[in-house]
């Protein structure tokens, strides 16, 4: 039933290199691998079939606005550690249509978006980096992941 589903996006990694974001409707879906060992996706679709079902592509501007922000980001370091990583996170330029997204426009309810969480996980040393609500305010809090 497609008007009871949804899906949006989904992200799968794995220690050995394997990287890929699944770009979901309620009737397809489309996987894109993360080139060069990195992978940004924010709100719209990336996917040219995916792109073809959204609705209304000129509502997601903001979107778009934080995607090209987050990628440009991560190209600028060779190599990331976890504070570079909380830092592309807690990024508000462009606000308010920034990474950390606060929610700033409470007259359209569509505009309503808000960072509700930011989460890193390092695989190779087997934790998550976890911050509820908006990083900028909230701590990092780590987990360890068993084997």
């Amino acid at each position: 039933m497609p008007h009871r589903a949804a899906g949006y996006n989904h992200v799968i990694f794995h220690e050995s290199g394997g990287l890929y974001s699944v770009e979901v409707s309620a009737r397809r879906f489309a996987i894109l691998y993360g080139e060069d060992g990195y992978l940004v996706h924010t709100n719209h679709f990336l996917d040219d079939t995916m792109k073809a079902i959204e609705k209304d592509p000129e509502e997601l501007i903001a979107s778009r606005v934080r995607y090209f922000r987050a990628l440009r980001l991560v190209k600028q370091e060779s190599a990331h550690t976890i504070k570079t990583l909380q830092a592309i996170q807690r990024d508000h330029v462009n606000f308010t249509n920034s990474i950390c997204n606060h929610a700033t426009d409470l007259k359209d309810p569509l505009d309503r978006e808000k960072t509700i969480n930011a989460l890193i996980i390092d695989l190779t040393a087997r934790e998550m980096h976890l911050a509820w609500g908006n990083p900028c305010k909230n701590p990092y809090h780590r987990y360890h992941l068993d084997a």
